[in-house]
């Protein structure tokens, strides 16, 4: 029968490794007052964004949360939203990604498309595109997120009456609704002169 061993016999644990600083949660300092974040939003805040940021106000660092404006009308909701890296980002680099992995230069015209050898890029075209669409969904809400957090500190620096800083807030939040219309329609024209070419 054996015995059991004695703790004199356990040797001693290592210590457990300490995270590095950049992978620790920080407190979060500056809690973003509602009423700031629902001038900066808009009318959207009380039914969707309320409950959206929820994750980011006790802790600002990324959490994947899902927007299906985001997610659908990639990369116009950037636009629409003010986010214009974001924006540019999801406009311009689904391409580069889709030229970088085919190593192809080949534009997919709908003539393109149905010939047979082109399938392995409509595959690899669609697989880009249905990447962007998820990264675009899940990171929506942090990107404006941040863009509120920033908007609230730059208009605190200022040091403007309460009436004017809010006045100022909802000028740089909201929407951008001339700017995406005239990108929408940019690339319908452009879209349905593909399509006729």
């Amino acid at each position: 029968m054996t015995m059991p061993p004695m703790e004199d016999d356990i040797p001693p644990r290592a210590p457990e490794p300490e995270l590095p600083a950049w992978a620790k949660r920080r407190p979060s300092s500056d809690q973003l007052p509602e009423q700031e974040l629902a001038v900066f939003i808009g009318s959207k805040w009380e039914q969707t964004y309320r409950r959206k940021f929820a994750p980011f106000l006790d802790d600002a660092s990324f959490v994947p949360t899902w927007n299906w404006s985001a997610a659908i009308a990639t990369p116009f909701w950037f636009l629409y939203r003010k986010l214009y890296l974001a924006f540019a980002a999801f406009f311009i680099l689904p391409s580069f990604a889709f030229r970088w992995l085919t190593g192809s230069d080949t534009v997919l015209t709908l003539q393109n498309v149905q010939s047979p050898e082109n399938q392995s890029l409509v595959l690899m075209n669609l697989a880009v595109y249905v990447s962007s669409v998820i990264a675009a969904g899940g990171t929506g809400n942090w990107f404006l997120f941040r863009r509120a957090r920033a908007a609230t500190r730059l208009v605190s620096m200022q040091q403007l009456p309460a009436p004017e800083a809010m006045t100022l807030l909802e000028r740089i939040g909201g929407v951008n609704r001339t700017g995406t219309a005239l990108f929408l329609t940019f690339s319908l024209v452009l879209a349905v002169a593909q399509i006729s070419a």
